[in-house]
């Protein structure tokens, strides 16, 4: 047991005892006894405790001595313990002596009892000794002092450091019981102006503040409301300008009493909020730590957001520059990493959220070839859905949990203006470079489906450049690779630290994609009026019962940004249909939206509407033309029952016909 453990030690061995007192273990090397100091709690008093070893030995085989810790400087020091003395020298202002030059003086009045150690532990009477060396110490010291120093030097570490004078609560007391008059400098005003804070006086103030406080107004007037809402003063006109006063005489606080009060009586934090607003108060906090820190796992948490890409887009018919659409991005928490990615037109909607979900869910080869782009498995890993999403208090709102039980474990939402909830995802968005010239916009020449391309194509970029150097810990430095996202994923999911929730191709597209309605006729899947095929739905024979009865009503799943490919369901089997092309196919007529698809569903049947009524006026026209010219009727004849006659009459004019038209008979 070392010198400096704390020991609890019962009445019955020798040492009248309490457990808020310290007991510290001096051994005197191979005599039969031990020592035990007692300090008390404020550090001014020293007693030493003798009992046999035997008897020492024996309590505390038997449990009636225990250690309970020890400590590297005194109690009384604990909170002063581990400050570098050079930086606490150099906060005093006017000293008179350093904190060098007190211990030192300290120690040079033991310096003569510390050769001595052994000797003076030996003896049968330790305490006569340090007496008699503090009585003839010049000038004359308190035995009890020499008895207190001399413990706590040999039993801290025998350094001078120890001898510090107890002075870090020094202008800590509490003087709020003080209430017979003002505490502080007197006021400019005159020494007895101002009155003390009472306990009821502090209960007014908290009161005040409560019922007064407001984001938009000043600290002078919440102070100003309180005096008035609840202290009860008026105003008046004094010697030097407008005062508060009370009509009863009875004690308000002043501003500085006001908010010193309101300072101890409420969190620091929560009063920042309360005087600031949220974000005025989160802008000017230290740093409270990252999630990822809070984080072992990949997929462990997303994040999602929406951001708008900067650049208009141009118009699928005639280029012109169109509103961008919104972007949705799914951030994991640990990593960094982008791991999935939905589009929408205009503002952001719940499917763009559920298009993000699909591409989490499914490998990001086969949702990269659904737009048409091509991949290596490498570039992109990411897969797998998450247990705990966070949304933000936009569409997403509406997510129908019920049926995602399966597997979403937990759906947050972020409080409304609260960006560090999903900082993650947050902070990651592409930024443009701001100018403060004249406003301009850019006009991309991207149409909406290679605007999506290319946002896919930032995600990977993202993913590789992007330095994550926060994200990474002494074992990944180790390993020597670049930190970026993509290489934390690698390194996590190589070893098994990965929550991703698996799920099947065919489940994903059910669960997230938009259903719409196709028909399915003789010759292929007419989806809003574009033709879609693939070998395994004509496997299926479907097309020739198709033949047999005519059409059948389908609903068809897509993509609402990309419309390549669509899922049909035959006989409890999903099926992926591919845009049919022709010789005559104009090369990217593919490469469109489901809007723009409706969009030209909707010219189609307008352009048909248009001709079933034009084709009648055509008719006419053509008609009439012909009357005019011959002078007869297009239909002009006579419906006569039977076959013709072929008579000598019929025989005469077929060959006056072939006399006209130089055919011999």
């Amino acid at each position: 047991m070392m010198a400096g453990s704390r020991l609890i030690a019962p009445d019955g061995c020798g040492a009248l005892v309490k457990e808020k007192e310290y007991h510290f273990l001096i051994s005197d090397g191979m005599s039969n006894r031990v020592r035990l100091v007692e300090f008390d709690e404020r550090g001014s008093n020293a007693v030493l405790h003798t009992l046999p070893r035997l008897r020492y030995e024996a309590a505390l085989e038997a449990g009636e001595i225990v250690e309970t810790g020890s400590h590297d400087y005194p109690p009384w020091l604990g909170a002063a313990g581990g400050v570098e003395s050079s930086w606490r020298e150099a906060r005093r202002v006017s000293p008179k002596e350093s904190y060098e030059e007190k211990v030192d003086r300290r120690l040079l009045s033991i310096a003569e009892l510390i050769p001595k150690t052994a000797e003076i532990l030996a003896s049968d009477d330790p305490e006569a000794m340090i007496n008699a060396h503090a009585r003839a110490s010049k000038p004359r010291q308190h035995p009890a002092r020499i008895r207190l120093w001399f413990f706590t030097y040999l039993l801290f570490g025998q350094t001078k450091w120890a001898l510090m004078p107890r002075l870090n609560n020094c202008g800590t007391w509490d003087r709020s019981e003080k209430t017979d008059k003002k505490l502080g400098r007197p006021s400019s005003h005159g020494q007895n102006f101002g009155y003390p804070v009472t306990p009821d006086m502090q209960e007014k103030i908290l009161k005040g503040f409560l019922l007064c406080r407001r984001v938009d107004r000043t600290k002078d007037e919440i102070y100003g409301a309180s005096l008035r809402k609840v202290f009860g003063c008026g105003i008046r006109e004094g010697s030097s300008g407008k005062e508060f006063f009370h009509p009863n005489g009875e004690p308000y606080p002043s501003s500085s009493q006001f908010w010193d009060w309101v300072k101890k009586q409420t969190d620091p934090a929560a009063l920042a909020t309360e005087m600031k607003g949220p974000s005025a108060a989160r802008a000017k906090s230290g740093d409270i730590g990252s999630f990822a820190r809070m984080i072992s796992n990949l997929n462990q948490r997303l994040e999602f957001d929406g951001y708008y890409p900067s650049e208009k887009i141009s118009g699928i018919i005639e280029g012109a520059p169109l509103d961008s659409f919104c972007v949705v991005r799914a951030i994991c928490a640990l990593s960094g990493a982008v791991v999935g990615i939905g589009f929408a037109r205009g503002r952001e909607s719940l499917e763009t959220y559920r298009m993000a979900l699909f591409c989490i869910a499914v490998g990001k080869v086969k949702y990269c070839e659904l737009f048409g782009i091509t991949i290596k498995p490498d570039e992109w890993p990411c897969e797998g859905l998450s247990s705990q999403m966070v949304f933000d208090r936009g569409p997403a709102a509406h997510m129908d949990v019920a049926n995602a039980k399966a597997w979403l474990g937990r759906l947050e939402l972020t409080p409304t203006h609260s960006g560090q909830s999903k900082a993650s995802v947050e902070s990651s968005h592409p930024r443009d470079k701001q100018f403060k010239d004249q406003a301009v916009h850019v006009h991309s020449g991207l149409n909406m489906v290679e605007m999506a391309r290319r946002e896919i194509r930032r995600v990977i970029k993202d993913n590789e450049k992007c330095d994550a150097s926060e994200r990474m810990d002494g074992d990944m430095w180790l390993e020597g690779f670049s930190p970026s996202r993509l290489n934390i994923w690698k390194y996590h999911d190589q070893l098994g630290r990965n929550h991703g929730i698996k799920m099947p191709f065919d489940e994903a597209v059910r669960e997230f994609l938009t259903p719409m309605p196709a028909v399915i006729r003789k010759n292929g899947v007419y989806f809003f009026g574009s033709k879609y095929n693939s070998k395994s739905l004509i496997d299926t024979d479907v097309f020739d019962r198709v033949a047999r009865n005519g059409v059948i009503n389908v609903m068809a799943y897509s993509m609402i940004m990309c419309v390549r490919h669509i899922w049909i369901e035959v006989e409890g089997r999903l099926h992926e249909l591919s845009f049919v092309y022709t010789a005559s196919t104009r090369p990217g007529s593919s490469d469109i939206s489901l809007e723009d698809l409706q969009l030209v569903d909707k010219s189609r049947l307008q352009a048909q509407g248009k001709h079933r009524h034009q084709k009648v006026a055509i008719e006419q026209y053509h008609y009439l033309e012909h009357e005019n010219d011959t002078g007869k009727n297009w239909h002009a004849g006579v419906r006569k029952l039977g076959v013709p006659a072929m008579g000598s009459g019929a025989q005469r004019d077929l060959e006056d016909q072939r006399r006209l038209i130089g055919v011999k008979s």
